[in-house]
């Protein structure tokens, strides 16, 4: 009895050292977002990062499995354990760096926008078309439009009585001889052929010189700096351009809270093809991600409509993200073989592959 019970307990220990010498299978994280990582139609990922960490993998020999998860859980997910690594478009942040263990970067990029091409046309034609494109533009407009009637019509109704040949007369020749005047007084022109006679009038008058000079301020600057930042030749230096704009970005990405953090207002989309798309129908006038992203899709959904302008200012890092506790010689192999890999001379070729070229 005792020989049969030494001889279990024997099995039992092999058994368990077998398992322990055993390599662990790794839940790898993984979502859909070119040019990072693609599910075809037969289920099987390829990417830019999908590249990366085959190629990594398969040089340290590890054994993985992935595991389709959303974007916006991948991060939790991780950082509560239940999955051992992730990779994809993880861009790093120090937010991010407290939850959950980074890798080196595989890729380095600036931030950058996506602008409509200006379209060759006549200058008035392109210069009504940028015009109308910006909706402050046309509230001023509005609003400069129904303070004249108002104050012509009020002009007319008390100087009507007072002075026949000014404003009086028939009610459409006087009302249209009031616009007339509230029209060059308000643009400062000033011919003098109409003036309020009645003191009630000229106080009118009075208020209107102050609150047009006001409103033709308004519209002119709101004039210049609309079509200056859509015009062909605008381009965007730095993020703080890009409170100018009606800027798109992706709901809950870091490009949407670094636009913040520099008090940018921005306008959130569940995609990057979906704010594309928006821009394509000039709902927004620029949209702006990570450079790689929106230069593949631009290039794939967009050629010569679209083009992709880097931000020099703003530069977002891709890594691979792994969980607390993550085996920190496992951790620094991938680390030695992503140095190794990006820092081959055809590196730099590899990317442009995935990417595309500049959407110019």
């Amino acid at each position: 009895m005792r020989f049969v019970c030494r001889v279990l307990a024997l099995l039992l220990l092999s058994a368990s050292l077998l398992y322990a010498q055993a390599p662990q299978k790794l839940r790898v994280g993984i979502f859909d977002r070119p040019p990072f990582a693609m599910k075809d139609a037969g289920g099987r990922w390829t990417g830019l990062a999908v590249d990366v960490w085959e190629h990594v993998s398969g040089d340290l020999g590890l054994s993985y499995e992935y595991v389709e998860t959303a974007p916006d859980k991948i991060i939790d997910e991780t950082a509560a354990g239940r999955l051992d690594l992730i990779m994809g478009e993880i861009s790093v942040s120090s937010d991010r760096a407290r939850r959950v263990e980074f890798s080196q970067p595989f890729l380095a990029k600036p931030a950058a926008v996506a602008l409509l091409k200006g379209r060759r046309a006549g200058h008035g034609l392109q210069f009504l078309r940028e015009l109308l494109d910006h909706d402050e533009v046309g509230i001023i407009m509005l609003i400069l439009l129904v303070a004249l009637v108002v104050f012509s019509f009020v002009l007319w109704l008390v100087e009507r009585r007072v002075e026949r040949t000014h404003f009086g007369g028939h009610p459409l020749r006087g009302f249209g001889s009031a616009l007339w005047f509230a029209a060059v007084t308000m643009t400062t022109v000033g011919y003098g052929d109409k003036t309020p006679q009645s003191v009630a009038g000229r106080v009118v008058v009075l208020f209107w010189m102050f609150f047009g000079v006001v409103l033709i301020s308004v519209f002119t600057g709101a004039v210049a700096s609309s079509l200056a930042v859509s015009s062909i030749d605008a381009r965007i230096t730095r993020a703080s351009d890009l409170a100018h704009y009606r800027t798109g970005v992706m709901e809950g990405s870091v490009t949407q809270n670094v636009l913040s953090s520099i008090g940018v207002t921005t306008r959130g989309f569940p995609t990057i093809e979906s704010g594309l798309k928006a821009l394509s129908e000039r709902s927004i006038t620029a949209f702006a991600d990570g450079e790689e992203s929106l230069r593949y899709l631009v290039n794939r959904d967009y050629p010569g409509e679209i083009i992709v302008d880097p931000l020099p200012t703003t530069h977002f890092a891709y890594a691979f993200a792994a969980r607390p506790g993550f085996p920190g010689e496992t951790l620094k192999a991938i680390n030695v073989e992503l140095i190794e890999l990006t820092t081959q001379p055809d590196w730099e070729q590899e990317t442009e592959r995935w990417i595309g070229p500049p959407s110019r």
